[in-house]
């Protein structure tokens, strides 16, 4: 399957960030894009799945923000629904969490193999639907109005986007974090919390892009610009409600620099009516 995805020149487009299981998030988020318009498109940056579900609400620790129960096989259950609603305007990426289920390295946020788990829930037949389906998922997608959106910061070393349609994604289960994070393109790609100035110019040079939209860290006051060419944002992970941001744009536009996109424009809450809450 294609590992980039081109999106349009026209209508609007919706980006989110790292739902880790979380239903009433996503629901949310297809509210806003059921309002958008016929041309919308909405892009979920990768880790769709793995959430706590053993965490109880007297121990919920402030990290977590907002508490919630993991609901994966509910969540992969909607999105997939809202594909055949909305045919090729509901895009999914990989993350880290996501790659855990088709050869990428174990995540252990909740559970010591949380791939292992989430597959446990789901039983051999939907596992291996779950496993098809995660497999289309591209790894990069481009817009004209200047934007890229991947999982993790832009420190990519991307020789060509042919290279990139070339990525396997099987064969790192055993690998630890440090001999991963050297795979050439997929390591950064699904892992890098930070890139210097030079080397995202570099993997946003290779995809024709001026600007990397990505989440897979955790910004508490809900998103942050780095190096004039990078918007990282959190949609839902680890953020309390009234934090939680979302981005709204205009296809036919063009976005130069990080500092192009503003809050309550381009940058909107989730849960717009959502109060921060109270602290001892």
């Amino acid at each position: 399957m294609p590992r980039l995805l081109t999106l349009p020149a026209q209508g609007r487009l919706l980006v989110c960030t790292d739902l880790q299981g979380n239903l009433n998030d996503f629901n949310a988020l297809l509210r806003h894009f059921e309002g958008a318009g016929a041309n919308a498109h909405l892009v979920m940056t990768g880790d769709l799945v793995h959430g706590p579900d053993e965490v109880t609400a007297e121990h919920w620790p402030d990290h977590l923000g907002t508490p919630y129960r993991d609901e994966s096989p509910a969540l992969i259950e909607a999105v997939q629904k809202a594909q055949a609603r909305f045919p090729h305007r509901v895009h999914c990426l990989l993350g880290n969490h996501d790659h855990s289920h088709v050869g990428g390295p174990i995540t252990s946020k909740f559970h010591p193999n949380e791939a292992a788990m989430l597959e446990a829930r789901l039983g051999p037949d939907a596992t291996d639907r779950f496993r098809d389906w995660v497999r289309t998922f591209p790894l990069v997608a481009v817009a004209p109005c200047g934007v890229a959106m991947m999982h993790a910061a832009p420190a990519a070393e991307i020789e060509s986007l042919e290279a990139l349609e070339t990525v396997p994604l099987e064969g790192y289960e055993n690998y630890g974090m440090d001999d991963f994070f050297k795979v050439p393109v997929l390591g950064a790609m699904l892992w890098a919390r930070m890139a210097s100035a030079e080397r995202s110019q570099r993997c946003l040079a290779a995809l024709g892009a001026n600007v990397a939209l990505f989440g897979h860290d955790v910004v508490r006051d809900g998103y942050a610009i780095d190096e004039r060419n990078q918007l990282c944002f959190s949609t839902s992970f680890g953020l309390y409600d009234h934090a939680k941001v979302y981005l709204d744009l205009d296809l036919s536009a063009h976005f130069q620099t990080a500092h192009d996109f503003k809050a309550g424009v381009h940058i909107k809450h989730l849960y717009p009516d959502a109060v921060a809450p109270l602290t001892m």
